[in-house]
């Protein structure tokens, strides 16, 4: 095995760990003890767009639910424009839409502050709204300027075999937006893990070709299994053995954001088809356009 070359992942652990970089980039690592290091921020702009959604209208709700018992506490006679009470649902109804009114700063005017109490409470949402509006239009021009790239990387890499008889590991990636990639890079480690001692070890798999200058189509990934690879003479029983895991990174330019991107991922020893090779996933239209179908990027038959 070639001398380790430690990305940054660990080496030394006292029991196997789980797969080093998951399938959405993100790594198996888990924070404990230490001053509290999060960032409200950071989580915000990195979660998925529905949680996102779900957290601002929460957010909206309650504040403004806050508001709405401080009206009711003062009491309804300081909101003139309020109906006779009628209940207690329908009073903090009444108030929780003077609260909405007030907080977006849409003002209808069938119900205002009519007291000195009401009318600081609701000068204070009025500014509460604001700050709130302007930290909501700051997280979504974060969330929409943060340059990401889309790499559609095939289910499972392949153990295949050119026509001289070298056997090649490959895997395919493709881009999923129409945006422009250019400069893409690639960098390939293979990690194994001692079975006695479960420490790591990481070596370089260098490829056919590590960048390509245009990424307009799919991308084949090849590194030939030669006698200087450390794949060489490896079968896949030691693969599982060794919990072997091929561990990826991309760097490109994104031409619409005019900043460089990353990508991750991984394949473990069983997501590796032995004796396989990719069907071609794009074809020429009859105008002569080159298309690429994602759905093929994943399509492999037997030698």
């Amino acid at each position: 095995m070639a001398t380790t070359l430690d990305p940054g992942i660990g080496e030394k652990f006292s029991r196997r760990t789980k797969r080093a970089i998951n399938h959405d980039g993100s790594f198996n690592v888990r924070r404990r003890g230490g001053p509290h290091t999060h960032d409200p921020y950071q989580w915000l702009i990195q979660m998925n767009w529905l949680p996102f959604f779900g957290v601002l209208v929460t957010f909206f709700g309650l504040l403004n639910i806050v508001f709405a018992f401080l009206y009711m506490a003062l009491g309804l006679d300081s909101l003139p424009g309020v109906l006779a009470p009628r209940g207690w649902w329908q009073d903090f109804l009444s108030t929780l839409f003077f609260s909405i009114q007030t907080f977006t700063s849409v003002g209808y005017g069938h119900i205002y502050p009519g007291s000195n109490g009401s009318g600081f409470v609701s000068s204070m949402e009025a500014l509460v709204g604001v700050l709130t509006f302007a930290l909501a239009t700051g997280l979504l021009y974060g969330r929409f300027s943060r340059p990401s790239a889309r790499i559609h990387f095939s289910r499972t890499a392949i153990i295949s075999r050119r026509a001289d008889g070298t056997p090649t590991l490959q895997f395919r990636i493709a881009n999923q937006r129409s945006n422009i990639l250019i400069d893409l890079q690639a960098r390939v480690l293979l990690k194994t893990v001692n079975p006695d001692t479960s420490n790591q070890t990481y070596a370089l798999l260098p490829l056919e070709r590590d960048a390509i200058s245009f990424f307009p189509l799919s991308w084949t990934l090849v590194h030939d299994i030669t006698p200087d690879s450390p794949l060489h003479d490896l079968t896949q029983l030691d693969y599982e053995q060794l919990d072997a895991e091929i561990l990826i990174q991309l760097k490109g330019y994104d031409d619409t954001f005019a900043q460089d991107v990353h990508s991750r991922n991984s394949y473990t020893h069983d997501e590796i088809e032995w004796n396989r090779r990719f069907i071609r996933a794009y074809e020429v239209d009859e105008d002569g356009i080159a298309v690429v179908d994602l759905d093929q990027l994943h399509l492999t038959e037997a030698l």
